[in-house]
């Protein structure tokens, strides 16, 4: 074989490499911005074990890997429907990102929506609203019942060594690590209403 034939594939195996590799060895600068509502009706609050993530996508399957790092049982869901554990719809409104693979500039802004019982309903009104910004914060809880929703913005610098898809990957991981903090600490927060008897 020609070494021309030899360097062109050699070239195509990094090029492929640093576009669907899944790696990053990076020294990382991030600002995380996290807005989360609380909705809730005063009574004794029970907290369902585990969680039911909605949807089954990639960023779905992150948030279950780190609910699952923090040793909690997790279902995905293949649709929002009523559960036994809680309830987390999450999803990715939208990612940018300016890419090489020494220096790359990221941005993601993730939302969720949370019920303490199992219950879709907030999600679903969401999901078919007109106005969904007002929908997105608007709760309507029943005794003994937790909801909340959330934005997470990352604004990330990154520089190192990285694919495309690992920096991604990477972006994708910090919102999720942002968001179960976030909805683990309203579990623990709301476990009994201030002043109930």
């Amino acid at each position: 074989m020609k070494r021309s034939h030899i360097a062109l594939i050699l070239v195509l195996a990094v090029v492929t490499a640093f576009i669907f590799g899944d790696f990053v060895f990076i020294s990382s600068r991030s600002d995380i911005n996290a807005s989360t509502g609380v909705g809730r009706a005063c009574g004794n609050v029970t907290i369902n074990e585990g969680f039911c993530i909605y949807p089954n996508s990639d960023f779905g399957r992150i948030m279950a890997d780190e609910l699952q790092a923090r040793g909690e049982e997790v279902v995905i869901l293949e649709s929002p429907t009523k559960c036994e554990g809680q309830f987390l719809a999450v999803w990715v409104e939208e990612m940018n990102v300016m890419y090489s693979p020494f220096f790359s500039r990221g941005s993601i802004k993730a939302r969720f929506i949370y019920s303490n019982v199992g219950d879709p309903a907030h999600y679903l009104r969401y999901k078919n609203a007109t106005d969904k910004e007002k929908e997105f914060i608007k709760f309507i809880v029943n005794k003994s019942e937790v909801g909340a929703s959330g934005e997470i913005i990352v604004n990330d610098n990154s520089k190192g060594l990285m694919s495309f898809m690992g920096y991604q990957r990477y972006l994708l991981k910090q919102a999720a690590a942002t968001i179960v903090n976030r909805v683990q600490k309203i579990a623990l927060d709301n476990i009994e209403c201030p002043n109930s008897s």
